[in-house]
């Protein structure tokens, strides 16, 4: 039998910070995906932001499995590793291409997950992310062609969108917490 533990941990909500830092990621990625960075200037910022939210990630990770909160964990830890260990393969060709469409692949399994919660709007983001790990893993894998395929307007295009989702979660879910009721929707269902 099962013990219950009665141990929490608040961290400033893990939801929340794994949310921004997934936010810092995806504009960055963004900004590059729409050229309003260069070649190199935005894949050593990218390279340069993907640790510290990686660490981020595995300290919401941490703290969605202390609170029992499974679905997070499941989500944030993948990627928290992915994300420490992104810059080390970033311009590798085939290797990124076959990690960035895993954590794709369990991005979508985890929004298929997320379908049985009440929060609606949690698995239209990871089905969003999801689609941006497959574009991104194809965009990759066509290493020789960074700056000139259509493919890095897609990934930006799809940084953006999740971006934009996960920040918007982000405030919604600090809004609630703090004020105890919810003023942004979050499409919750009973």
């Amino acid at each position: 039998m099962a013990e219950e533990r009665n141990l929490h941990m608040k961290l400033a909500g893990a939801e929340v910070l794994g949310l921004v830092a997934i936010g810092w990621v995806t504009f960055v990625l963004a900004m590059y995906g729409l050229k309003v960075f260069d070649i190199m200037a935005g894949l050593s910022t990218i390279a340069g932001i993907l640790p510290w939210a990686g660490g981020a990630l595995l300290l919401c990770t941490l703290a969605s499995f202390i609170n029992e909160n499974m679905l997070l964990t499941a989500v944030f830890g993948p990627l928290a590793f992915f994300f420490i260990a992104a810059p080390g393969f970033i311009t590798a060709g085939t290797p990124a291409m076959y990690a960035t469409i895993f954590i794709g692949i369990v991005l979508l399994l985890d929004a298929l997950v997320a379908f049985m919660q009440p929060v609606k709007l949690l698995p239209i983001l990871l089905l969003v992310a999801a689609i941006l790990f497959f574009v991104l893993g194809a965009w990759v894998g066509d290493a020789p062609k960074y700056d000139t395929s259509d493919m890095r307007m897609i990934v930006g295009v799809f940084s953006l969108l999740t971006f934009l989702i996960a920040t918007y979660m982000a405030v919604a879910i600090g809004i609630l917490t703090v004020k105890g009721k919810m003023l942004l929707p979050l499409l919750v269902t009973k």
